[in-house]
């Protein structure tokens, strides 16, 4: 054989030896694929069912009864009513200029209080001698000093209505003390009455009285039937229940007359 020969075979066979080698290393070729690493999981809770009570048999919603029908009585108009109807609303009176009802000053009430008495003021013993006290008390009630003030507070206030209830017990008591001893010249709280009258025994003579006291306190001429007359009829049958004494009952009487609006607002 020539040496090319040779050579050739020699090639031939590498070639086969190399394919041979290939295939066998295919047969026993793995892929390997890079696997990735998980955090591990925690297994979800399952919701807890809570089973469902089946509803008590003898429950049973309330019953609601329904409404009563109202039965109205028709009223029977008979016919042939003769009565005058118009469409034109009555005119109604026109009311006459009024004013608002002021408070009496500091002077005016000394003065409408002794006028009404017969003389008699709002006075008590001072170092031997009787003092004024609407004067002693004026800018306490309110009477202008002209230094810090230059306006009298006309208001119905409560230090007011104190001093007022002080004066008029202090006047009626003398007043009445003084007329039931026969001490004064002309009556004032026994002008029909006297200190021994009764609503049982003179009811004329105490209504007497009290409509004269009305006219002179307050300028009111009520008659004994009128209602605005008998709140003081019962205020005099009050006091006389509580005292058993017709001459503290006038007493009662002319303090109520004194301390009432009527008295000290014009």
């Amino acid at each position: 054989m020539s040496s090319r020969g040779v050579v050739n075979a020699l090639a031939w066979r590498a070639t086969a030896l190399l394919t041979v080698t290939g295939l066998l290393c295919a047969c026993d070729y793995e892929p390997r694929v890079a696997k990735t690493v998980l955090p591990p999981t925690t297994p979800a809770k399952r919701p807890v069912v809570t089973p469902v009570e089946d509803p008590d048999p003898t429950v049973t919603d309330p019953v609601v009864e329904a409404p009563r029908p109202v039965v109205v009585d028709p009223i029977m108009v008979p016919p042939g009513d003769d009565t005058p109807v118009t469409l034109t609303p009555p005119v109604e009176p026109s009311e006459l200029p009024t004013r608002p009802r002021r408070r009496m000053d500091i002077d005016q009430l000394d003065r409408a209080i002794e006028q009404v008495t017969g003389g008699l003021a709002w006075t008590e013993l001072q170092g031997g001698r009787e003092v004024n006290q609407f004067e002693t008390l004026a800018q306490t009630l309110g009477k202008p000093d002209f230094v810090e003030t230059t306006q009298e507070d006309l208001t119905a206030s409560a230090l007011f209505q104190k001093f007022l209830n002080e004066a008029a017990r202090t006047v009626c008591d003398r007043l009445a003390t003084a007329e039931a001893a026969g001490e004064t010249s002309e009556p004032v709280l026994f002008r029909y009455a006297t200190p021994t009258d009764t609503v049982a025994s003179a009811p004329d003579a105490v209504d007497a009285n009290l409509a004269a006291l009305l006219l002179r306190f307050h300028g009111a001429r009520l008659s004994p039937d009128d209602p605005a007359f008998e709140p003081w009829r019962w205020l005099f049958a009050s006091a006389l229940h509580v005292s058993d004494d017709p001459v503290a009952a006038w007493r009662t009487v002319c303090v109520g007359l004194i301390i009432h609006p009527a008295f000290y607002t014009y």
